[in-house]
């Protein structure tokens, strides 16, 4: 005569050729990797760099002859101006605004998602000047 731990173990050891996993012991799912950034993120964050760049260099390389101080400070101020260009832009046409602001919150959503939290908590600030700038703040 055999003890019902016995038989237990044999109808569990049965299940576990199977494959099948009685209430109670339940294997826990493989937790898949976190997700890393694609590529093309990466390419797309150097042209927008590149984009924001690109007048503040070609105004040092023109005014190179000048002197590299004036140049330098002067394509700085050209980088610069570009942020506050579109400010301005969005103080003028609050619907521009408001675009800007949809498109930020899906950007940092989907950073917060991927775990990107700087790229995220960068987004939202655009998101709250782009509301302040269309009036909503």
């Amino acid at each position: 005569m055999t003890s019902q731990g016995a038989d237990e173990l044999r109808v569990l050891h049965y299940l576990h050729q199977l494959d099948v996993h009685p209430a109670g012991h339940h294997h826990a799912p493989p937790v898949p990797p976190p997700s890393t950034s694609p590529p093309e993120d990466t390419m797309l964050l150097l042209a927008i760099c590149l984009a924001g760049l690109a007048p503040g260099l070609a105004t040092v390389w023109l005014l190179r002859r000048k002197g590299w101080l004036l140049a330098t400070l002067t394509g700085l101020a050209v980088t610069l101006a570009l942020p506050g260009l579109l400010i301005l832009a969005m103080v003028a046409m609050p619907p521009l605004g408001y675009v800007i602001a949809v498109c930020s919150v899906v950007i940092a959503v989907r950073a917060f998602d991927e775990g990107r939290v700087w790229v995220g908590c960068a987004w939202a600030v655009v998101l709250v000047v782009s509301f302040a700038c269309a009036g909503v703040l």
